[in-house]
């Protein structure tokens, strides 16, 4: 420190101190209207926050006065300025960017609720499978009426396949949706492009540049340019993850997530990475490693709570309401109504044995089934279900009748009997155990009822999240508010603060100008 003689300290109470102390107070309050002028400038500027400057007394050192008790005081030597900062309060950042985690998730499930009803809309409406089921009723009806009309016959299976080609439609669509969402496990090309990997790739890019942020910030602690940087990429990144901050004595802050410190002032000590799975329950794994690769969290993709991240997770192979809850629901519809149809086609009951009518006009036990999978396999699935091509091209082996072949009044020329067709009919009214809802199977329910119960389930489930969303937006922005209030500009303070500093101003420049009078006085004098 500088050593100060007792000739320095008495100058401190002479008028040449007097003008210092003015001229100081001059340069502080103009330093002072500077920052109001930048924060009025700034106060429709994203991401700003309001800045104010800091001032502290200079200490005074103790002269000899003829006047004081004991011969001493201690005059005060002005003011100084001590730093220009803006005001942050952690524990609100650390509420607002935990609702802007849940914000986050849902501004990301958004698009989802748009696709769901899309479907809802398009495919899933009277117009979509409802129409089709519809047509393949009154196609069945007709064909009732005349069993033996070839042309009835044609249109039963075309009616039939139209379902099978909107279930088709319907899982090709939902399926596009997981793999926009998460890729196809098995097709790393898919997984590379899906919205998980992006966003995690894009989230741990921006774990970096905060990283180098805090450098930043750790070589230049006095700019608040920086720090409202750092801040608005914390908000930003709270939207994809939740996260926790702690602020060092420097001013660079670290961030945690899931309990493990990914970033510690200017080091990024973790990487984020999605990875692709084995599971198609669970194609994606969220891991954290370290510099060199060493896996220090597996996966923390089912401790992420609500944010964007989980939301695509969700929308993409979630159990909850989600694309995947509606392919197990379109699956369930295309397996019951495969299997019934096949059972009516090929298997005797009580009420006797399926019979078709053959190319010499008499009753043939029925061995075609009506439906087949694309994928040669025994689960029929709303993706894999087709009509049978045997079928397709000899019609007639459509089984209108239902008799049994071993009673003694057995007629084989009994071509008007439409006891099977009886049977086709009852699908729109007849409950599938296929179709139930518990477990173990109880007595299902008809294909109507499962439809509409369907377009219910979605309506609902995009009603309830829509809901949650609105309620959490109101959250958000009484948390912003808060923010805000705290943080942002707010004119009439500024103007408080102006009509201050002013005043202050122009009565330093007034001790200024009396000094440099009495100065002038004094010389004149000698």
């Amino acid at each position: 420190k500088k050593f100060i003689t007792e000739k320095e300290k008495i100058m401190g109470s002479t008028l040449n101190g007097l003008m210092n102390i003015a001229q100081q107070s001059i340069y502080n309050n103009q330093v002072a209207l500077n920052v109001i002028s930048n924060n009025i400038a700034n106060m429709n500027t994203k991401g700003y926050t309001r800045q104010q400057v800091e001032f502290a007394a200079i200490p005074g050192y103790r002269i000899f006065d003829w006047c004081a008790n004991n011969g001493k005081v201690t005059p005060g030597q002005g003011a100084e300025i001590t730093g220009i900062t803006n005001r942050r309060s952690e524990w609100l950042d650390n509420y607002y960017r935990g609702q802007n985690s849940a914000n986050g998730y849902y501004d990301q499930i958004g698009g989802m609720l748009d696709n769901m009803e899309n479907l809802l809309n398009d495919e899933l409406s009277a117009n979509g499978l409802q129409k089709r089921f519809s047509d393949f009723f009154a196609a069945s009806q007709a064909l009732s009426g005349d069993p033996t009309n070839n042309a009835y016959k044609i249109a039963f299976l075309n009616a039939a396949q139209d379902v099978a080609d909107m279930l088709n439609n319907m899982s090709n669509t939902v399926n596009e949706y997981m793999n926009q969402a998460v890729g196809t496990v098995g097709d790393p090309d898919s997984f590379e492009s899906s919205l998980i990997k992006t966003n995690v790739d894009s989230l741990d890019s921006k774990l970096s540049q905060l990283a180098e942020l805090n450098n930043q910030i750790a070589q230049n602690p006095n700019s608040n340019a920086l720090k409202d940087q750092r801040d608005m990429l914390l908000d930003d990144i709270s939207s994809m993850i939740p996260l926790t901050t702690t602020t060092n004595e420097n001013g660079t802050v670290n961030v945690i997530i899931d309990g493990q410190t990914v970033v510690k002032g200017g080091e990024k000590r973790l990487t984020i990475e999605a990875v692709q799975g084995d599971d198609p329950n669970h194609p994606v794994k969220i891991q954290l490693k370290d510099s060199e690769g060493n896996i220090k969290n597996d996966d923390i993709s089912d401790t992420l709570g609500n944010c964007s991240l989980s939301a695509i997770l969700q929308a993409g192979s979630g159990d909850s309401f989600g694309y995947k809850t509606l392919l197990n629901d379109l699956d369930k519809l295309a397996s019951a109504f495969a299997q019934e149809m096949n059972r009516i086609q090929t298997q005797a009951d009580a009420n006797g044995t399926p019979m078709y009518i053959g190319p010499d006009g008499t009753l043939v036990e029925s061995t075609t089934p009506l439906f087949v999978t694309k994928d040669g396999t025994g689960n029929f699935t709303a993706g894999n279900i087709q009509i049978n091509q045997a079928v397709i091209d000899d019609p007639t082996l459509v089984a209108t009748a239902r008799m049994d072949p071993t009673a003694a009044d057995f007629d084989d020329k009994a071509v008007g009997n439409t006891g099977n067709m009886d049977q086709f009919n009852n699908l729109a009214k007849g409950k599938l155990t296929g179709l139930s809802i518990s477990d173990p199977p109880g007595e299902g329910m008809s294909i109507t009822d499962f439809i509409s119960g369907l377009v219910s389930k979605i309506g609902s489930g995009v009603d309830a999240l829509k809901s949650a969303a609105d309620a959490q937006g109101s959250v958000l922005e009484q948390a912003a508010a808060q923010r805000d209030a705290l943080y942002g500009v707010d004119l009439n303070e500024e103007l408080a603060d102006l009509i201050r500093y002013q005043r202050c101003y122009e009565a330093s420049a007034r001790v200024f100008s009396t000094s440099n009078e009495l100065m002038q006085t004094i010389l004149q004098m000698i």
